[in-house]
């Protein structure tokens, strides 16, 4: 595919949310029409110096360290089969896999719960599409709040890889 100098962000984008019900998993698309994606991979190293100087020292790896991620986007409802089976689920409830909605983590019993999250970024020249998917997503903050305007979600967590998959669509 072609590469275009055309910026791609999240008003071209979705999210995708995976759980963890078998045999077929649930999901819930998320038209981002304004947001932002953030996320920080680390990588640990281990200083050995000789005699307190580095002059004469050596590096090595250190232990895998779980990516950052955090992204926020608007929000119109918070619950939906909360309120009625009928309805579709909302961002709220899959993100807080919420009781009653049928919503199942993606790590086994026991552990803490998780999803997959999966940003599909559209090139709007439609030539190098890509797609950011995070495995084994658990969440450490989730703030909601409300405005005149619009409201906003915003989501904070680690996904249990040292990176995400990127990749053309």
């Amino acid at each position: 595919m072609a590469v275009t100098n055309l910026v791609r962000n999240l008003r071209d984008a979705e999210l995708v949310l995976h759980d963890g019900t078998q045999p077929t998993s649930q999901s819930l698309t998320v038209v981002l029409d304004e947001g932002d994606l953030t996320w920080t991979e680390r990588v640990n190293t281990i200083e050995i110096k000789d005699r307190g100087r580095i002059a004469g020292g050596h590096l090595r790896k250190g232990d895998e360290a779980s990516v950052s991620l955090s992204f926020s986007a608007k929000w119109t409802q918070l619950i939906g089969k909360g309120a009625d089976g009928a309805d579709p689920l909302q961002l709220y409830e899959f993100l807080t896999l919420a009781s009653g909605t049928g919503v199942a983590s993606t790590s086994a019993d026991g552990e803490q719960e998780t999803l997959t999250l999966e940003f599909r970024v559209i090139d709007p020249a439609g030539v190098a599409s890509e797609k950011v998917v995070f495995e084994k997503v658990y969440r450490e903050t989730l703030s909601l709040s409300e405005g005149d305007e619009f409201n906003v979600i915003s989501f904070t967590g680690k996904a249990f890889v040292v990176a995400p998959v990127v990749s053309r669509v």
